[in-house]
């Protein structure tokens, strides 16, 4: 199976040589002249930021200043990328004319590519190139704050993404939501049409060479009505959606720009001249209620479940589990994966890191993982996929301080819920030495998601086999969010430049841990954004 990823997004249609509007006019036309997308300097793209205003205008960092990103050298090229992902690799590659998909090797591609433009006798462009797991991912790293919210890194179970071995997107060996890092080779001439990026997800881009037009539109009520019906009108190729709608920004990006698109934006990409982008996919709990309605539209207008966010609604689960860790130190998590977290975290602790990696970078290989040849999870009529699920490994990242709460000899059940009862929020707790607070975006999220998880029928729900009991987990949910309601108050300016006698502040959180091993990037400041209480 495969991910397709143009530009920013899945599931494109690159259209030339079937519209009939013109394109021409629309790359010169004064129209699109709106004003959505904000300037910033990277040091101000930091999680109090994202806390205050939820993620939802598109941002421009005009250099790397202050984002915490790697690239390649400036003159890294496709010929390079076939050396870090090797010259076997297949890749899919769109015929821009014709839609057809074909396969080339990257040996193939990277010949196609360094013909002189004259010489192409077809418009060819790589769209689904996801290079995790390949030496090339040691030379990428996307913006610091994106680590520090992307539910794949701070919610999914730590294990199965170190277990992921396979660096194609086969979901059939599909550990995780491997939609991290793209590799994007396009050239002059391409253009994929209005699209929203798969599950509602936000990107992060940046122009490695060359240059992107985009066409932005805001995700109103009103123009995401318009978006599903223009795509089920299958008239894409005779209608420009952005002169359908009141507001679309037209927008050149330059080598050397990061671009962040937010949940839900609708936006059209044309390629100038000769492009290598690498960028990402990430779901965060900032825009929840934007997420489900993209994945909701998607269900609508039938989207091929290989072109879909994988995985979608066992991370929801996920999520709402280590929301209620977080906050009441008590674990939803089975028995088994309790052990597999603490067996983590006593290998994790006796470990001595950067060792093996040193190791392996001077020999030109990537760096071990685990391996763990079954997938965990539990939604082959989700995914589209039948998987096998016997004699699945199990685990589950772990947190120093999941060590102390965690007494797996004990007769006493350290699960948020016992016999169906909620926990109580007026009860004991091992967390007493706080209160911990949500931002009203994730306050508004947490109902969102389980309202969602509640309406699905029993085949949909997909809940991963780590989960104890998904009844229990709700009931807890709703009872932590009522009480986090009840006692909320605004966040406070001092919330990211006074340093608590606790958790790591976000800005404190050494780099190398920011993926790391805590459910849920622990610090409580970092994807939960949890606050104390004056």
């Amino acid at each position: 199976m495969r991910r397709r990823y143009e530009d920013d997004g899945i599931s494109d249609d690159e259209i030339e040589g079937k519209r009939t509007f013109d394109l021409e006019e629309k790359l010169s036309t004064n129209k699109f002249n709106a004003n959505f997308i904000l300037f910033m300097e990277g040091k101000d793209f930091n999680v109090e930021y994202i806390q205050r205003g939820g993620l939802r205008d598109p941002l421009i960092f005009k250099n790397s200043d202050g984002l915490g990103i790697k690239m390649p050298d400036p003159d890294f090229s496709v010929n390079d990328v076939r050396l870090y992902v090797g010259s076997r690799r297949m890749v899919d590659v769109m015929d821009v004319n014709t839609q057809r998909d074909i396969e080339m090797s990257m040996a193939q591609w990277a010949r196609y590519y360094e013909t002189p433009e004259a010489e192409r006798e077809k418009l060819y462009n790589v769209i689904s190139l996801e290079f995790s797991h390949t030496r090339l991912e040691n030379l990428v790293q996307r913006p610091a704050t994106v680590d520090l919210i992307d539910w794949v890194d701070n919610m999914w179970p730590r294990h199965l993404k170190e277990s992921q071995t396979e660096s194609t997107n086969a979901i059939l060996e599909m550990q995780y939501p491997k939609v991290q890092k793209y590799c994007l080779m396009s050239v002059k001439g391409c253009y994929t049409d209005f699209h929203v990026d798969f599950g509602g997800t936000s990107v992060w881009y940046h122009i490695h060479r060359g240059g992107k037009i985009f066409w932005l539109i805001p995700p109103t009520p009103q123009n995401l009505e318009l978006y599903e019906n223009w795509l089920l009108s299958g008239k894409q190729g005779d209608i420009f959606l952005g002169d359908k709608v009141s507001d679309c920004q037209r927008i050149e990006l330059k080598q050397g720009y990061t671009f962040v698109i937010p949940s839900g934006w609708i936006h059209a990409v044309y390629t100038p001249m000769d492009t290598l982008v690498f960028g990402g996919n990430f779901l965060h709990s900032f825009n929840i209620p934007m997420q489900l309605r993209i994945y909701s539209i998607e269900d609508r207008t039938r989207v091929p479940n290989k072109f879909r966010y994988p995985f979608y609604y066992e991370m929801c689960w996920y999520v709402l589990e280590r929301y209620v860790y977080c906050i009441t130190s008590h674990s939803h998590l089975t028995k088994d994966f309790q052990k597999e977290s603490l067996n983590m975290g006593m290998e994790l602790s006796c470990s001595e890191p950067g060792n093996e990696d040193e190791e392996d970078d001077a020999a030109g290989r990537e760096p071990r993982r685990p391996v763990t040849r079954r997938s965990i999870l539990t939604s082959p009529v989700a995914n589209g996929a039948n998987l096998d699920y016997d004699e699945l490994s199990r685990g589950c990242r772990t947190l120093p301080g999941l060590k102390r709460t965690l007494s797996m000899d004990s007769s006493d059940s350290s699960r948020g819920s016992h016999n169906g009862q909620a926990w109580d929020p007026n009860g004991s707790s091992p967390c007493k030495y706080r209160k911990v607070h949500l931002t009203q975006f994730e306050l508004e999220g947490l109902r969102c998601l389980v309202d969602k998880l509640e309406s699905l029928p029993l085949h949909k729900k997909c809940v991963p086999t780590g989960i104890e009991d998904e009844d229990a987990l709700i009931a807890d949910v709703k009872v932590c969010r009522s009480s986090s309601a009840e006692s909320h108050i605004p966040l406070p300016a001092s919330v990211h430049t006074q340093r608590p006698g606790g958790p790591w502040l976000a800005g404190d959180r050494p780099r190398e841990a920011q993926g790391g091993n805590y459910p849920c990037s622990l610090s409580a400041y970092a994807c939960l954004i949890l606050y104390l209480k004056p």
